[in-house]
């Protein structure tokens, strides 16, 4: 780890230790035992129906005969990957390759590798418009500056439109060669380390799969139905996680869905722009503390839901980690045809 690393973990840290110190680690510690292990084995399972959206919406994305009983692997691929993220947001990229490695032996690299490049720009789209969703629900939360909420979520999804519409002319314009494009706009030491005479080949063949689905209507409805499948995905089940574990450990709250979607996507940008935080120590219990509080309830509950959330999220990087070892040392490799260079 960078110096630079340590230093924001020293402060994420340092902003957990206040943050117990403030509300008391008793108190903490009370409201977290509320749950119970019922409720917390509800809670994580929650996340299985998350994963199911997501691995469709990376499985439609590919144009290569797979056969619908191994769905399954995407399945695992895409728990097996996100297992990395948990290290910090940046870490979800470092995991995009190995959803490829794992399913090598049901589909091409080539295309995996394709396939997770647009299943990754499509998670971007999604999480504008998860944004988007927060405001249109702030629209209800704080209904007595109705008029300004109104006029800033206009303006923000006018905003997100010029995006997705700037983000296809270059798709369409880059299409050929679109990965191509993007690696040598990087500085001029990576670029070079990438770019060689080995790599353009296989660079080659993932720019030819990323073409495929850009090159008609009927390949662009893939597109988007992976686009749904990201954004109810995660935004219906992380929403109605939080309005579980507040409901959980503080019936007295009683906040409504539509807080729990106001909250989730508080705490989704405050932890996107803190993503130099390695594993979000910190920010993330903050940002739930700040948005109950804006909502009038005891901030003390919101770092209890982060703290539950960040358990949830142990134990499925510990089943992605595990998956990880096991196609690692047990699963033996399986190289296709298409494959051979």
């Amino acid at each position: 780890m960078k110096k630079s690393k340590y230093i924001f973990l020293f402060a994420g840290g340092a902003l957990l230790f206040v943050l117990f110190r403030s509300f008391g680690v008793e108190s903490t510690i009370e409201q977290i035992s509320r749950i119970g292990w019922p409720g917390f084995i509800i809670i994580c399972s929650i996340y299985i129906f998350t994963n199911i959206f997501l691995a469709y919406g990376w499985r439609v994305l590919i144009n290569y005969p797979v056969k619908k009983s191994h769905f399954y692997k995407f399945f695992l691929a895409r728990v097996a990957g996100d297992a990395t993220s948990s290290i910090n947001a940046l870490g979800s990229a470092a995991g995009e390759p190995l959803k490829a490695m794992y399913v090598k032996d049901i589909l091409p690299m080539n295309i995996g590798l394709a396939t997770v490049v647009l299943d990754r720009l499509i998670h971007i789209v999604s999480s504008v418009l998860m944004v988007l969703t927060g405001l249109f629900a702030g629209l209800f939360v704080f209904k007595s500056h109705l008029m300004q909420n109104v006029a800033l979520f206009i303006s923000l999804f006018l905003f997100f439109i010029l995006i997705l519409y700037l983000s296809f002319r270059f798709v369409k314009k880059h299409s050929d060669d679109i990965l191509l494009n993007i690696i040598r706009k990087l500085p001029g030491k990576i670029s070079n380390k990438i770019l060689t005479e080995k790599n353009m080949e296989k660079i080659s063949l993932v720019d030819d799969e990323i073409k495929y689905i850009f090159s008609s209507r009927n390949n662009l409805k893939h597109f988007y139905i992976s686009l749904a499948m990201h954004y109810f995905g995660s935004i219906i089940s992380c929403s109605l996680e939080i309005y579980l574990i507040v409901n959980y450990i503080s019936p007295a709250a009683g906040i409504s869905l539509t807080e729990g979607l106001f909250i989730y996507v508080f705490g989704f940008i405050a932890t996107s722009a803190l993503f130099f935080v390695p594993a979000n120590v910190g920010t993330s219990e903050g940002s739930y503390s700040i948005a109950l509080s804006i909502l009038g309830h005891d901030p003390i509950i919101g770092l209890s839901v982060g703290i539950i959330r960040r358990f949830r999220t142990f134990v499925w990087s510990g089943i992605g980690a595990i998956l990880l070892f096991y196609a690692g040392l047990i699963k033996k490799d399986k190289v296709l045809p298409d494959n051979k260079q």
